[in-house]
This record gives C-alpha cells, sequence and structure tokens, in this order.
C-alpha cells in the first residue's frame, strides 16, 4: 500500500514539475482602452469554453477577467476589437506564448495592435499585430 502511494506521488511530482502543471495558477487578463480621446472600444472575448460577454470600454477605461489554464496547457482566450468603422481580433492569451511571461497580463489596444506590459523594460513593449 505504502509503495502504491509513494509511486503515486513521485509520478505527481514528476508531472507538476516546477510550474505546478497540475494545479495552474490562476491567471488575470486586464485589457485597456488606449485608442485615443472618444474612441470607445467594444471587446468580446472567448475561449473554446467561455464567452465572457461583450464590453464597452470608454478611453482609458479597462477591463479585466480571471481563469485558471487547463491541464494540457492549450488555453487559448480571443478577443474581437472593434470601434468607428474599424474591427480586428487578437489571441489575448496563448498557454505556449504566454504562460511563462505573466500571471498577471496587462494589455493595452491601440489602433496599430496589442501591446503587453513588459516587467523588464516597465513598459508596453510586447506589441503584436493583429490576427487578421
Amino acid at each position: 500500500m505504502w509503495a502504491q502511494i509513494m509511486l503515486l506521488m513521485l509520478v505527481m511530482s514528476s508531472v507538476s514539475g516546477a510550474t505546478g502543471f497540475i494545479l495552474q495558477k490562476k491567471r488575470t487578463i486586464n485589457i485597456t482602452n488606449e485608442l485615443g480621446t472618444n474612441n470607445e472600444l467594444r471587446l468580446h472575448c472567448k475561449s473554446k469554453n467561455d464567452d465572457l460577454g461583450e464590453q464597452l470600454l470608454p478611453y482609458k477605461g479597462f477591463w479585466y477577467f480571471k481563469f485558471r489554464p487547463n491541464f494540457w496547457g492549450t488555453t487559448d482566450f480571443y478577443c474581437s476589437m472593434s470601434w468607428e468603422q474599424v474591427s480586428h481580433s487578437f489571441d489575448i492569451y496563448v498557454d505556449s506564448r504566454d504562460d511563462l511571461k505573466c500571471f498577471v497580463c496587462q494589455w493595452i489596444i491601440q489602433a496599430t495592435g496589442p501591446c503587453l506590459w513588459n516587467k523588464d523594460t516597465q513598459q508596453f513593449d510586447i506589441c503584436f499585430p493583429w490576427n487578421e
């Protein structure tokens, strides 16, 4: 019996590793509208399993959501964003890209694309193009 318990503990510790794979820490995604004065950002974020609904952010307004990445490391949240006559989409959280970068991922949305807070430079200088 003890041998089975020890074996189970060994397997669980090797699977979880240093990052706590089995019980992933919650992530927070914070999105701020930096489109400029008088530009409201219409935002709709989803994953494969969750629809977070539509949000309307005034300039400098922000919205956030929390989640726990899945066991397989395949969590992906994507957002459609629109303002004036413009619409784009972006994968706001991709486990393979963001898992080790941030537990609180702070994004600003600009017309040129989304930019992620860089804890090393203390700036929003990790910028990405839109999906399309």
